[in-house]
Parts: structure tokens; C-alpha cells; sequence
């Protein structure tokens, strides 16, 4: 018995490269997005929904959309439900107004 010992040859899926990490920390674009609140009270505004057809973001996920006003919002999702084709997602701490690149 030899002290030399081998190493596994390392598996893609378990160790993605860094061109791969990078691409999957890229916000999700959605198109088609209709934005709308959930009442809490009568007396303070709810917090923002997103609706859309396709299919949901993954929870703790970035989304990013554009309203046909040219406004571009992003948010963190922090809930999606999906049914007959269409989307429902809320986000953790509201949406941000994206900054227009100049």
C-alpha cells in the first residue's frame, strides 16, 4: 500500500466554474408584467405583486421588468405561485426603480 492517494476527477455539476456562478446570479428578465398591491389596511398601502405569464422565478432570486412607460423595476422575489400558465410573485422588500443606463 502506497501514502499516495488520488484525487476524484471533479464533476461539473457539483463544482460549476466561475462563467457559470456568473451567469446564474444574473436577475431574471420577465416581459408582459402587470404590477398591482395587496391591500393590508384600509389606512396603509400593501406590498407590490408581480403578474405575468411564463414561469416563476426561484424564491430569493433577483427579477428584473420592463413597464411599457419605459420604467425599469427590479425586486427580490420572495414568494411565486404559478397556475394555468400564469405567474403571481411578491417580493421580499418591495420593487427599486433601476436607474436608466445613459
Amino acid at each position: 500500500m502506497s501514502g499516495k492517494t488520488e484525487t476524484a476527477p471533479a464533476d461539473k455539476e457539483l463544482m460549476p466554474d466561475a462563467k457559470d456562478k456568473k451567469q446564474k446570479k444574473a436577475p431574471a428578465r420577465v416581459e408582459g408584467v402587470k404590477l398591482g398591491r395587496h391591500p393590508l389596511s384600509s389606512d396603509r398601502p400593501g406590498h407590490p405583486y408581480a403578474l405575468f405569464k411564463g414561469q416563476a422565478p426561484a424564491i430569493g432570486k433577483k427579477m428584473v421588468f420592463t413597464m411599457p412607460n419605459g420604467v425599469t423595476y427590479e425586486g427580490t422575489v420572495e414568494a411565486a405561485v404559478e397556475a394555468d400558465g400564469e405567474v403571481l410573485v411578491e417580493f421580499k422588500d418591495g420593487l427599486k426603480p433601476v436607474p436608466a443606463k445613459k
